[in-house]
């Protein structure tokens, strides 16, 4: 009796310490999509797509400790790179390169949302 009340009660934690890292990450990642949404709408208008990108990386750079608990370190590093390199070419004229980023970012994002949800290939 006493393994199968270890038992649940270890089930209990993985299961909360798993659903709280699917949300956690799942609201980070969307709000990096929705401000990375506004840094191309100022690069597009000609607005200030800088200070938009710094919120980005700032925002990033605050989530980044706690993300690296529920996710691989390789992946979160990347994001943060594909972003530090946005917030620079977000300030110059080069919008081939600002475009790159821009996509690189919402790819690596959405490649870490994908990792994230319960599945053969996440579980394995």
């Amino acid at each position: 009796m006493k393994r199968l009340i270890a038992a649940a009660v270890l089930t209990g934690v993985l299961l909360t310490l798993y659903l709280t890292s699917y949300f956690y990450i799942t609201d980070t990642c969307e709000k990096t999509k929705e401000l990375l949404t506004e840094c191309s709408n100022a690069y597009e208008n000609g607005e200030d797509a800088g200070e938009k990108a710094e919120t980005l990386n700032k925002y990033w750079s605050n989530k980044e400790p706690l993300l690296c608990v529920f996710a691989s370190h390789n992946k979160i590093d990347e994001i943060e790179e594909a972003i530090y390199c946005l917030t620079i070419y977000s300030k110059t004229d080069e919008k081939e390169i600002f475009y790159e980023y821009h996509g690189t970012v919402k790819i690596l994002i959405h490649q870490l949302l994908e990792d994230t949800k319960p599945g053969v290939h996440s579980i394995l």
